[in-house]
């Protein structure tokens, strides 16, 4: 079989290897700590532990807010506070991306007048 980037279970057993907090030693999975590495580097080959932790999350959220009693405990007070710094990070990257999108039209409207023109002539049809 030929390998192929979009097809995980062509890859070298070792090429998987996701960091869960990059830059920390906590842990990591790979091949050598999962019952079925193949599975494992196909579910994440489309969806990262950050996007499944992440949906996990909105859903936790919802189910708290619904039952009041879970809401105002102390599980449910710390949750609430850790959904809302995430929300707070992915706010503050989509803010990061936004300001560089304008600076590289900023950019492409100096340098290349008739290339910003067809892009934003393309944007509006």
């Amino acid at each position: 079989m030929a390998f192929s980037w979009f097809d995980p279970s062509t890859w070298p057993s070792n090429t998987f290897n996701q960091s869960i907090l990059p830059g920390w030693s906590l842990f990591t999975v790979n091949e050598n700590n999962s019952s079925d590495p193949a599975t494992e580097q196909r579910i994440v080959a489309g969806n990262s532990y950050g996007r499944q932790i992440g949906r996990m999350m909105d859903v936790l959220d919802a189910l708290v807010k619904a039952d009041s009693t879970v809401k105002n405990s102390p599980a449910g007070t710390a949750f609430e506070k850790l959904y809302l710094e995430v929300q707070d990070v992915k706010n503050d990257a989509r803010t990061d991306r936004l300001k560089k999108l304008m600076d590289d039209l900023k950019a492409l409207k100096e340098d290349d007048p008739q290339a910003f023109k067809d892009l934003i002539d393309g944007a509006s049809k």
